[in-house]
């Protein structure tokens, strides 16, 4: 072998070590952001997979009619509830202030009643005032 060819010599930093880790554990702290494909990032979490959002309450829009002698009352707004029961505990609350309300003013509502109607304009549950007034008399 001709003794003018020379061997490359090895790469080396300031520091004598080569640029590649000896060991894959030596790059730990240094990982890549797998969402964004970046550049290493000191203490991020890269094994970890995304956290899912917290399921959300499907709402449904009610409306809550009001029924008197004299005809219906529309609610053209209506309201969004997670569901029947929370519906039915707000239509309660209704009743029981509409009830306040009559007593203040010397008004029998005791026929009346909210009819609780879904999207679809179906009756999905009716509040007499009069079952509000007979459990107020029983508590």
């Amino acid at each position: 072998m001709p003794s003018d060819i020379k061997k490359p010599a090895a790469r080396l930093n300031p520091f004598g070590m080569s640029k590649a880790p000896k060991h894959p554990s030596q790059r730990d702290d240094l990982k890549r952001r797998d969402d964004e494909g970046g550049p290493p990032c000191s203490g991020y979490p890269s094994h970890k997979p995304p956290q899912a959002p917290e399921p959300r309450a499907e709402t449904a829009l009610y409306y809550f009619n009001l029924r008197t002698e004299d005809g219906l009352v529309d609610d053209p707004e209506g309201e969004k509830y997670p569901d029947l029961q929370a519906a039915r505990d707000a239509a309660m609350a209704k009743v029981r202030g509409m009830i306040t309300e009559g007593d203040q003013i010397g008004e029998n509502r005791r026929s009346w009643c909210v009819e609780v109607m879904d999207k679809a304009n179906q009756t999905v549950l009716t509040v007499a005032f009069s079952q509000v007034l007979d459990r107020k008399a029983n508590d």
